[in-house]
């Protein structure tokens, strides 16, 4: 063989290789499979998102509710220091 047909061939070898490394390797896109995947993990995320957001208003609810029975415990204690202080007023007599 002369130089130049080996490397005629060896350059429609490399060329050939080349090409069935690309075709093989790379898709047009998404499988199926894969896209089925892809729109059940978005479903979850959604769902999952959702859920913190309603446990979120749950928390800030409870929250509300708390500070609310904390005023209310306070405005409690309070009148019953000034009850108990009318009742040592009233026995001190």
């Amino acid at each position: 063989m002369t130089f130049l047909t080996l490397r005629r061939l060896s350059a429609l070898v490399f060329c050939g290789c080349l090409a069935l490394l690309l075709s093989a390797g790379c898709s047009r896109g998404p499988s199926q499979t894969e896209l089925g995947v892809l729109e059940e993990t978005e479903k979850a995320t959604l769902a999952a998102e959702q859920q913190v957001a309603e446990k979120k208003a749950t928390k800030a609810k409870l929250e509300r509710k708390v500070a609310e029975k904390k005023a209310e415990m306070k405005a409690w204690k309070k009148k019953k220091a000034g009850t108990t202080k009318n009742l040592a007023k009233m026995s001190g007599k």
